[in-house]
């Protein structure tokens, strides 16, 4: 007999019980002539993090899946409330505002967490799941819904918002410890970022109690991308400089600059020739589009970014 609590939840996701199964399995059965097994619920994907940036791997749902993961986030996930120091995959929050605690502050503190979605392991989405208060069956299905080889994988539209629920007890404490201390904290992701008086974020053992509580979790520190910074640098918060005003960084404002005259002097297609760049014009141009776009979220103020939107846009519009 099939647990009330596991009907209740295909009732919600509107996928039958059979098929969650199916789903939750990542073999396909044996093939009755050939006798063989493979996954079949996820493919790998390699994406450019930006036009100029290094690639990285996602382990991405089929299209069933991912519908289903899409509905345990809005029917189920979204019913557990995450830490306020906690701004990424969040409706209605930004860059901005994890960049914004951090503006006008005499010393920054940035550390990294090694690796951070494939240490969030089954156990850890489980003890998530648990919080919504089914049963047993219904919380081992959910949770086998949104792991992939018992890991979060990155790709699944499910996976940020539960990995900041893993972190919430985390956001929590240390946002409250350092509170006390007069330090700013946010999280963006794997990004941890820690702001305020000099002699507060070095005399207090901060790297250290962060350590030690990631440690505690399983994660670690990746201690090649910690960063110490006071306001004589340029002080970067997921991208955004924090020193004077939110705004983008300079040699990103410039590097804009420099790509807009030549789209105009020259054309896409030519600027894309002497610079050595084998993308089509459009893909380039709308890359382009997008970084100008991100900068005037950060200052819509900026009239220069205003003019070179509206340039760009209308380049285009004409290919």
């Amino acid at each position: 007999m099939t647990d009330s609590d596991v009907l209740a939840v295909s009732h919600a996701l509107d996928v039958p019980v059979g098929k969650l199964y199916m789903l939750s399995n990542e073999r396909i059965p044996r093939h009755p002539k050939s006798g063989s097994s493979k996954y079949k619920n996820y493919h790998t994907v390699v994406i450019k993090k930006g036009l100029f940036r290094k690639s990285r791997k996602l382990s991405v749902p089929n299209a069933l899946l991912k519908m289903t993961q899409r509905r345990i986030l809005h029917r189920y996930l979204y019913r557990l409330e995450l830490s306020s120091f906690s701004t990424a995959y969040q409706p209605g929050r930004s860059l901005k505002d994890n960049a914004s605690p951090h503006l006008h502050q005499e010393y920054l503190i940035k550390l990294d967490i090694s690796k951070f979605f494939d240490n969030i392991d089954a156990d850890m989405v489980y003890s998530v799941m648990r919080q919504l208060g089914l049963s047993q069956a219904a919380t081992v299905l959910l949770m086998r819904l949104c792991v992939h080889n018992s890991v979060l994988p990155q790709g699944a539209p499910t996976s940020p918002y539960i990995a900041n629920l893993v972190m919430k007890r985390f956001d929590e404490h240390l946002g409250e410890w350092c509170g006390r201390r007069g330090i700013n904290y946010t999280r963006y992701c794997d990004d941890l970022t820690f702001s305020g008086r000099k002699t507060d974020l070095l005399t207090c053992d901060l790297v250290r109690k962060v350590r030690r509580m990631l440690h505690g979790m399983g994660f670690e520190l990746n201690e090649r991308k910690s960063l110490f910074l006071s306001c004589a640098n340029q002080q970067k918060v997921t991208g955004i400089v924090v020193n004077e005003k939110l705004q983008v960084p300079r040699e990103l404002r410039r590097q804009l600059r420099q790509e807009v005259y030549f789209c105009l002097k020259f054309g896409p297609k030519e600027s894309l020739k002497r610079r050595g760049l084998k993308t089509s014009p459009e893909q380039y141009l709308h890359s382009l589009l997008g970084r100008i776009a991100f900068a005037l979220q950060i200052d819509p103020a900026n009239l220069e970014m205003q003019g070179y939107h509206s340039q760009i846009k209308e380049l285009t519009a004409q290919l």
